[in-house]
């Protein structure tokens, strides 16, 4: 098969799926493709990538800029239009906004003024998107909605690129040289983390669907949701063709996954869930946190289990070596945006590998304690919603555990404005806005 030829066969196929979503969610404004436009841009190539526009980090990508800002403008005339009340979203968000007014005050003491504040104007895009699923008239409706949508694209779409146009969806590790499948991402680990969260969220749709199987009218999603599923955890397994091909997004999953039956089991034998979830954040986050100055994950066994030796695939080393700028500036950081330049990408790694550390690097203990305080309430405040309204809380929380566990060896902790940060992002909007579901499985039927 030609390259063209599966390229117009498998826009046909993501065409068919995005139109039984569609029948399946009609409810669903259209504008919702604007945050899951947002959403599927957080978690692949920048434009500049697609365009083989290769600029520095210093000098950004003019085509990212001109499409955020766009995007951003498109979503503020909508919510304009639909009376929404920014006051309250201030309110019940605040505390969002404070680390978003603390990384914009960040940019008095970085070294690259400039090109932090330029990193920062992509932040305020989240909250425009995040509006937007909220001010919906059924925002959960909407959330799920959205997110099918990214996958239904990012699956299909991902395996063109790695078998048909190997230039965009195949690169080759710089220092091993293994062959490693990133399809619409920029790197392997942030494609497999796309398709860890997509694939918690669709068995769990699956999930809500066979238990209630016979009261359903539409049961052809069924099918997709399944095609879809399988194609996702094919891509997520790699040319490996294994689980641990992307040891991070395997353990993420893997974490969803049983802290869902946990997580139950507490809420409905009325344990302190409030309490029990805070400490196990914080506890992830401390340790997530001392990583990267001890050198080592906690459990060499567990290392082991996973096929990675006890650098955890050179990690240690990056950790080692980023370790000095981060005792210089420990308090304040460099600034959002500000440390990492070319030079340093070049001649350390891409990125920190661990979310936490990355955030100290940026914005110091200050920007941790700021950015781990806004985690831990928005649990606590999800935890309410579990007793008062649904089930689907749950779902919520088990996310906010994978997106902390990611962060250990991977980067999104800190941030907003890349996957899953830009996902998190939403959930804490909508969390904050106690929205109130009947009950879970109305959120997948009509």
């Amino acid at each position: 098969m030609t390259p063209t030829l599966a390229l117009i066969l498998t826009s046909i196929f993501v065409f068919t799926l995005l139109l039984i979503e569609h029948k399946e969610n009609n409810a669903v404004s259209f504008t919702i493709w604007i945050p899951t436009i947002w959403l599927l841009y957080s978690g692949s190539k920048q434009l500049g990538s697609w365009l083989n526009i290769h600029n520095t980090i210093e000098v950004g990508s003019a085509p990212d800029r001109i499409f955020l800002i766009s995007l951003g403008l498109i979503g503020i005339f909508i919510l304009i239009k639909r009376n929404f009340s920014w006051s309250k979203a201030l309110r019940q968000n605040w505390l969002y906004f404070v680390i978003l007014l603390y990384m914009f005050l960040s940019v008095l003491w970085s070294n690259m003024p400039g090109i932090s504040f330029r990193r920062w104007g992509r932040e305020p895009i989240g909250f425009i998107m995040a509006c937007l699923i909220i001010s919906e008239n059924n925002s959960m409706r909407a959330f799920f909605s959205s997110i099918k949508k990214v996958v239904y694209i990012a699956a299909p779409f991902s395996l063109l690129l790695i078998k048909y146009y190997p230039t965009y969806g195949r690169v080759y590790d710089g220092w091993s040289g293994e062959l490693q499948w990133v399809g619409i991402s920029n790197q392997k680990n942030g494609l497999s983390i796309l398709f860890a969260f997509c694939i918690f969220l669709i068995i769990w749709s699956l999930f809500e669907k066979f238990l209630n199987f016979k009261y359903l009218s539409y049961k052809l999603p069924i099918l997709t949701d399944l095609i879809i599923l399988f194609l996702s955890i094919y891509i997520m397994m790699g040319p490996k063709r294994s689980l641990t091909y992307s040891a991070t997004s395997f353990f993420t999953l893997f974490t969803g996954i049983i802290i869902i039956p946990i997580l139950y089991s507490l809420s409905k034998h009325r344990y302190n869930l409030k309490l029990i979830a805070t400490l196990i954040i914080l506890s992830i986050i401390i340790i997530g946190s001392l990583m990267p100055f001890f050198q080592k994950y906690p459990s060499k066994e567990f290392t082991q289990l996973l096929h990675r030796d006890s650098t955890l695939t050179g990690r240690t080393t990056i950790w080692k070596a980023l370790i000095p700028y981060t005792k210089k500036k420990i308090l304040f950081g460099y600034a959002y945006g500000g440390f990492w330049t070319t030079y340093l990408r070049e001649n350390i790694a891409a990125h920190a590998h661990n979310g936490y550390l990355s955030t100290i690097l940026d914005l110091g203990i200050v920007g941790l304690i700021l950015y781990s305080t806004f985690i831990i309430l928005i649990s606590r405040k999800c935890v309410e919603l579990i007793y008062k309204y649904s089930v689907v809380h749950i779902l919520f929380l088990a996310m906010i555990f994978m997106f902390l566990i990611r962060n250990m060896t991977e980067i999104s902790f800190g941030t907003f404005d890349y996957f899953p940060g830009s996902l998190i992002l939403i959930l804490s909007f909508m969390i904050n806005s106690s929205i109130k579901v009947e009950n879970s499985y109305s959120l997948f039927t009509k």
